[in-house]
Formats: C-alpha cells, sequence, structure tokens
C-alpha cells in the first residue's frame, strides 16, 4: 500500500489495513429445532450483494442437508436446512462477511479508497482456522433404485470448537454424465470426524469440494 494505515501483529503478519475488510461477525446465536427442517432467522438483513458466510456448529451427532441461505442479493433474512427427520437438532451459528457494520458509539473506523468501510472497532472480528481439501473415501450403499450414497472423511476433529461454512454444503455436487447430487455433512461425535456424503446416480468416487472452519474472535 502507498498509503493509509496498516497493523501488523508480533509475527510481522497484517492482520488489520486501509485496502482490504477482514472477516467479521455480522450475527449469531443458537437454534433448536427438529430434524424435518429449521429456519434460522438473521437478527438483522445482511445487506452483501453476495451472499453471507455462514458458520454454524452442533451440538450433538447429526446430519445437515438440504442447506440455504435465505434472501437475495442486498437482503439475506437467514440460513435452512434439514437434519434426520424426527431427531431435535441444535446448536450454534455466527454469520460473516468481509464488510464491517457503523456499531461502535466511540473508537475508530476504517474506509478504503472507494468509501467502503473496512472496519469498525465495535465489529467483532472471525477467522478461518482450517479447510479440508483432501478426503478419504469410505465407499457406497444404495439408497433406492439406482441411487447411491457415497461417503468419505478426513482427519479433522470436532472438538476443537470451530465452526462449518455451510455454504460450502449447499452446493451440489456434479454427476459424472447426467444429473447432480445432494450434499450431506454428518458431525459424527463418537468418532470425532465430520462425513460428508453425496447422493445421486452417477457420483465420481472423488469429492473436490472443500469444508472451511472458523471461529469468532474478540
Amino acid at each position: 500500500m502507498s498509503f493509509g494505515v496498516k497493523f501488523s501483529n508480533n509475527n510481522d503478519v497484517v492482520v488489520l489495513d486501509s485496502e482490504f475488510a477482514r472477516l467479521v461477525k455480522l450475527d449469531g446465536g443458537s437454534w433448536s429445532g427438529n430434524g424435518s427442517g429449521v429456519f434460522v432467522p438473521f437478527s438483522v438483513t445482511i445487506t452483501t450483494a453476495e451472499p453471507p458466510l455462514v458458520f454454524v456448529r452442533l451440538n450433538q451427532s447429526n446430519t445437515l442437508c438440504f442447506c440455504l441461505i435465505n434472501g437475495s442479493a442486498g437482503n439475506w433474512t437467514g440460513f435452512s436446512f434439514r437434519g434426520i427427520s424426527g431427531v431435535g437438532i441444535s446448536g450454534t451459528w455466527f454469520v460473516a462477511a468481509f464488510k464491517s457494520q457503523p456499531t461502535a458509539k466511540y473508537g475508530f473506523r476504517i474506509w478504503d479508497a472507494t468509501s467502503k468501510l473496512l472496519f469498525d472497532s465495535g465489529t467483532p472480528a472471525a477467522q478461518f482456522t482450517r479447510t479440508i481439501a483432501s478426503w478419504s473415501y469410505l465407499g457406497a450403499e444404495q439408497t433406492s433404485v439406482g441411487v447411491y450414497r457415497l461417503s468419505w472423511t478426513a482427519f479433522s476433529p470436532l472438538n476443537t470448537g470451530d465452526y462449518m461454512l455451510l455454504n460450502n454444503i449447499a452446493m451440489d455436487v456434479a454427476g459424472g454424465t447426467s444429473r447432480q447430487g445432494n450434499m450431506y455433512a454428518v458431525w459424527d461425535y463418537g468418532n470425532n470426524r465430520l462425513v460428508m456424503q453425496v447422493i445421486g446416480v452417477d457420483i465420481q468416487t472423488t469429492l473436490y469440494t472443500p469444508v472451511v472452519w472458523a471461529k469468532p474472535i474478540s
């Protein structure tokens, strides 16, 4: 940067400057519902053009599927998902974006050259902690005529307090030649692991979808 402000930590890593926004927590809370369908509303409308990043952490072993970020550009209102029908599901969540909000009554703020608010000292930040980009294939089982459920896992323990990014789980997986498959994320606390599953008719045995984790920080 040729002008502006820049903060570095003790390891000389830039943690804040006047060119790039930090990942900031815009809202958060908890939910408790039934696996047949859960909608979690934001307490404030998220006004980003693109869907905000929703991070979730389950309180118990369960499955997340048919995930959606609800709303539209400039008017994101919440998120929804299904679990195991008839089984209670609860957890905590936060929503984040690379966009700050003017919340502090006193402190300091940083804008970029286009007058976009990059930092407000009253807005809590979040940070990415790890990413799963390589998966071990566990096998497939037939769920109905011509339809299979494929499973993968990777070493990435669930007892670290990290939150999983829901946006990637909301994406379908392309089939080999025809239809796409639905993505499922299975939180397996008994084995302290995450299992990813895709259900479809011609799903490949290699999974390329990454799973991203983050934590809010004070």
